[in-house]
């Protein structure tokens, strides 16, 4: 992937419930972090004491200082050290690599670099009920959100809880640009499947998105009207693993939304564990055999995500018929 592009792009990496009073160490991008609460804001720094390069993690905050449990080397909330015990002439002139980070919605955003403006994108209007989840795959990034944006694979990973295999098509047609793409499944038929049951009220069509640095949405409409979005940032920890920020909107009705939550979220978690299990599988083997893969015209998204991830030839937007 193109790191030093993606290292300017902002990413949400945790709860910010998550943050409490000792240091908190993170992974992004494969840049090892250490959060901190300093003087009452969030404050990011390289994870390593530049005395002996000892993880800042593993130390505490004292006096709104962030302390290195090696030294005693004691930082401020922009990194300044302020203190080494027993050295009162020692030259202090060391500063800590800092970190732009932001609170947002309780969550805590970062960019490793750069200075470009944190885009709002779990925003929704008042009409919509949300609630964030996180989760975590030992997998491949842009296959994770090929996974989530690809429906060819949801008569056999989701039997029965999304689709069932034959009598479900649809009408696929797409758009793209530069920095991302978006796809419009008109549904001939309902689908098939258990959630659909239970919750589907007759949607007929489907938008998939995604747009760099990993921002995806898939839009759930009836008659033009949207009734459920789950969007899902993609956030590249290290190689091999990924983090799934999951935003899922639904409109509101008379029925509360927290009891929907309720009843909705088992069938989520399942679809997940069954999208989690195959992906790692596929990363183990992928990485086995290190073999090219095969590349099919039901293929949808892969050759925009190498595009714009990886720089490669630009996606072909397709216009076709799926029959599952």
């Amino acid at each position: 992937m193109n790191i030093e592009k993606l290292k300017k792009e902002w990413f949400p990496l945790f709860n910010s419930k998550e943050l409490k009073s000792k240091p908190l160490a993170k992974t992004l991008l494969g840049f090892k972090l250490v959060f901190a609460r300093i003087d009452n804001k969030v404050v990011c720094f390289e994870d390593r004491c530049p005395h002996r390069n000892v993880p800042l993690s593993k130390g505490s905050v004292i006096r709104d200082q962030l302390r290195c449990n090696y030294h005693g080397w004691s930082f401020n909330s922009i990194g300044e050290l302020k203190n080494i015990p027993g050295c009162k002439n020692c030259n202090k002139n060391i500063k800590l690599q800092t970190i732009s980070t932001a609170e947002r919605n309780g969550i805590i955003w970062v960019r490793l670099e750069g200075n470009k403006k944190l885009n709002n994108y779990f925003a929704s209007s008042a009409a919509y009920s949300s609630t964030i989840s996180f989760k975590h795959l030992k997998a491949d990034f842009i296959h994770s959100i090929e996974n989530f944006l690809d429906p060819t694979h949801t008569p056999f990973i989701h039997k029965g809880l999304l689709r069932n295999e034959n009598g479900q098509s649809m009408s696929v047609t797409q758009e793209s640009n530069e920095s991302g793409f978006k796809t419009y499944y008109k549904l001939n038929n309902k689908q098939n499947g258990l959630i659909n049951k239970l919750f589907d009220s007759g949607i007929d069509e489907n938008i998939a998105s995604c747009s760099f640095p990993g921002f995806t949405t898939i839009e759930y409409l009836k008659n033009n009207k949207l009734l459920f979005k789950i969007s899902v940032f993609f956030v590249p920890i290290n190689k091999g693993k990924v983090q799934m920020v999951v935003n899922v909107n639904l409109i509101k009705t008379f029925v509360p939304s927290f009891l929907k939550f309720i009843l909705l979220r088992p069938f989520l978690e399942l679809a997940f564990y069954q999208d989690k299990k195959i992906l790692e599988s596929q990363y183990k083997e992928h990485t086995f055999f290190k073999k090219s893969y095969k590349i099919v015209d039901t293929d949808l998204v892969i050759d925009h995500l190498l595009h714009i991830f990886y720089d490669k030839t630009k996606g072909v937007n397709k216009t076709l018929d799926i029959d599952l």
